[in-house]
């Protein structure tokens, strides 16, 4: 099963064509994400190019849904949904935190994966072999972990000072702390889903609805 995984929840823009039944990445693509929607589009035709394959060749279209940027998850969302319509491709989802944990299970046990939220918060979330804890949205210093977990993700980048008080934290320039393509593959159960089930995880309310919240023209 030819499998194309989008996710556009961080900072990153990753994009992969991976062999579903062997779990084989045969191209990954990673870009910087000032704007999901002019940058996602030729990341994915360069991922095909690479791994020598067309759009209709896929048969799976594998999302990540955050939690992340809101704007972000929704453009994967909505660009898994068309390409997965017109290519005749089914649909999967998954977490996205579930992704930037994988590739560092494969080595420790026990690990907190924590990305940037914004507002001075981070979604975490933590993972061992075979269990997963709740996705919390918290201010870095209102997280506890016991235990000393290995941390990995960009909000362990941003409060490295606080959350090394928790656990160790690879060097910056670590891949353990960017979502992959390979780490969906990893991670993900590739259970087909329908199209309306492909949605962000929203862990706290958008940022669209705080703004209208605190502007007093907006209320009715």
């Amino acid at each position: 099963m030819l499998t194309l995984v989008l996710d556009t929840s961080t900072a990153i823009v990753a994009v992969g064509v991976a062999d579903g039944e062997g779990r084989e990445v045969l191209s990954e693509i990673s870009v910087s994400n000032p704007g999901a929607s002019d940058s996602l589009l030729p990341a994915i035709h360069a991922a095909l190019e690479l791994s020598g394959r067309t759009l209709g060749d896929v048969e799976c279209i594998l999302v990540g849904v955050g939690p992340g940027t809101f704007t972000g998850i929704r453009i994967a969302a909505a660009t898994a949904r068309s390409l997965a319509l017109g290519a005749g491709a089914s649909l999967s989802k998954n977490s996205t935190l579930a992704a930037l944990a994988a590739p560092a299970l494969s080595s420790r046990t026990d690990i907190l994966a924590v990305l940037d939220a914004k507002r001075r918060q981070i979604f975490a979330q933590r993972f061992s072999e075979g269990s997963a804890g709740e996705v919390v949205c918290v201010e870095p210093e209102g997280l506890s972990a016991p235990g000393a977990p290995l941390v990995v993700g960009d909000g362990a980048v941003r409060y490295r000072e606080i959350l090394s008080k928790l656990g160790e934290v690879p060097p910056d320039g670590s891949p353990l702390h960017r979502v992959s393509a390979a780490g969906h593959v990893m991670s993900a159960d590739f259970a087909p889903v329908p199209a309306e089930d492909v949605a962000p995880i929203y862990v706290r309310e958008p940022d669209a609805e705080v703004r209208r919240d605190l502007n007093p023209w907006s209320r009715p």
